[in-house]
């Protein structure tokens, strides 16, 4: 396994033309820190292969044939190599995990797997990635036999047919539980789908939503068993608000709320905020009777929830975290025991291990008692993946892609879900079953994920809290001819 040092003069200069050195953001330009997935630990490999019982006996159903050899190169981002570069094993857990997955697909169809690290984070950088692609793609440069691209640009490229229907590839089974469903069905529009991810994206698992709380506050305000709550189905926002409202401690002194005190929720002001509209089934769009999507965001549940959530943040000093400098503020105060509760997404746990206090892991809350399931969703900075038009043997490609999924259900999962997060990083027994939750009830947008392509309509929910703005309608209707003509931009391509 190897990174790519040369493609063609023009990827290369279109590379150095664009790229600029900023930090990993969010989609709407927030820092946000990016999971390593990678235990440091150096137990024996012999102990971490952890496979799920009937994982190794579902076949993927793939040709029996050999490439002789053949370059495979994965155009992925520099931040998140890691899903695919592992060079050697090492006696680091997930390293040698993907190690063997890329080992058992290389030797199998004769392949040589490498690949080419951009620079891409939320800005310049990402807008000269998708530069990068699409150059090479208009060139027919064939450089790129996958893409791993970042899901919150990503998107803004499929408009301009550049990219191969997953639906028409004989190898892509999305089907096979190593596929996320949830994520295809919303993706595929009139059998067309350009966009997949599953357990080829370790990010993807990494940046599930989730709520942590700690355990001696809890006892402390007396909150009850909140896994029962949980399991119950009573864990809604108004139980939240119930458990947190006022709940502030002026630790500092300083007479004001500030990073110095303790507060009963600490919330980030980005994708933390966003992930409230999966967690209430608010959608920003949804498919029509045609089966194309439309936009059905302003409704009376938005306009509610947005009310009920700014009375909640503005109202209150329970609340903390919408004017916090960083998400890392956040993170340093729940290590520090100043949050009962703390909205994140699960790969911050593994940053959490040093804390002092025992913390659990809880899926968002619903909405109310009538909704029937808890949702979570996985941040905008996962893998989407994308399959170039120029791509020199789509064929192979698919056979390749497939491989690579089912043998990370099979090898890099087990080691990742079991080992890593459920065993290392929760605390208990019932926060590894509360993870099996999140995970079974991840939910996606169509909406949300092209939110950049279609005049930010995926963004106009994070923008009324963070505004303290509850006139939702008036604020849509200022871009509502925009918002439409977008979306039936990005939709010819489907059609």
């Amino acid at each position: 396994m190897k990174k790519t040092n040369i493609i063609t003069l023009v990827l290369l200069f279109s590379t150095l033309a664009n790229l600029s050195a900023c930090g990993m953001k969010g989609s709407d330009g927030n820092e946000s820190t990016t999971a390593t997935a990678t235990a440091t630990d150096t137990e024996s490999a012999d102990t971490t292969t952890a496979v799920e019982t009937g994982r190794d006996s579902i076949s993927d159903d793939l040709p029996d044939v050999n490439y002789g050899g053949a370059v495979f190169t994965i155009l992925d981002r520099t931040d998140l190599d890691y899903e695919f570069a592992a060079e050697e094993e090492n006696a680091d857990l997930m390293n040698d995990a993907i190690y063997r997955r890329n080992a058992a697909v290389e030797d199998r169809f004769g392949v040589d797997i490498q690949t080419y690290p951009l620079p891409c984070a939320w800005g310049d950088q990402a807008t000269a990635f998708n530069n990068t692609l699409r150059s090479s793609i208009m060139a027919g440069d064939s450089a790129f036999d996958l893409v791993a691209g970042y899901a919150a640009t990503i998107p803004g490229l499929v408009s301009e047919s550049l990219f191969v229907n997953w639906r028409e590839l004989s190898y892509i089974d999305l089907s096979k539980p190593w596929w996320s469903s949830l994520l295809a069905d919303d993706l595929t529009i009139n059998g067309k789908d350009y966009m997949i991810s599953g357990d080829i994206s370790l990010s993807l698992w990494e940046f599930m939503t989730c709520m942590f709380f700690n355990k001696r506050l809890a006892d402390s305000y007396d909150t009850g068993d909140i896994y029962g709550l949980v399991n119950e189905g009573g864990w809604t926002f108004d139980k939240l608000i119930e458990l947190t409202k006022n709940v502030y401690q002026d630790i500092d002194g300083d007479g004001k709320k500030s990073v110095g005190d303790s507060y009963g929720l600490l919330m980030g002001w980005a994708t933390d905020i966003d992930s409230l509209k999966e967690a209430f089934e608010i959608h920003v769009t949804e498919k029509g009777d045609d089966g194309f999507p439309k936009i059905t965001l302003i409704n009376e549940r938005t306009a509610e929830a947005v009310t009920k959530i700014n009375d909640y943040i503005y109202n209150n000093n329970g609340v903390f975290g919408v004017y916090a400098n960083s998400d890392n503020d956040l993170e340093n105060m729940f290590r520090n025991g100043q949050g009962l509760f703390y909205t994140a997404y699960l790969g911050r746990s593994e940053k959490l291990r040093d804390m002092s206090d025992d913390f659990g892991i809880i899926p968002y809350p619903k909405y109310d008692e009538k909704q029937e399931n808890y949702h979570s969703t996985s941040l905008d900075g996962f893998s989407l993946f994308v399959l170039p038009m120029d791509a020199k043997d789509k064929e192979m490609s698919s056979i390749i892609t497939e491989a690579l999924c089912a043998e990370s259900y099979k090898k890099v999962v087990p080691v990742f879900y079991d080992t890593v997060l459920k065993i290392k990083m929760a605390r208990d027994d019932v926060s590894s079953q509360m993870i099996d939750l999140i995970r079974d009830n991840l939910t996606f947008d169509f909406g949300y994920l092209h939110s950049n392509s279609i005049g930010g309509v995926g963004h106009l929910f994070v923008g009324w809290i963070r505004d303290n703005n509850n006139n939702i309608v008036s604020s849509y209707e200022k871009k509502q001819n925009t918002i439409e003509k977008q979306l039936n931009n990005v939709l010819e391509v489907y059609r």
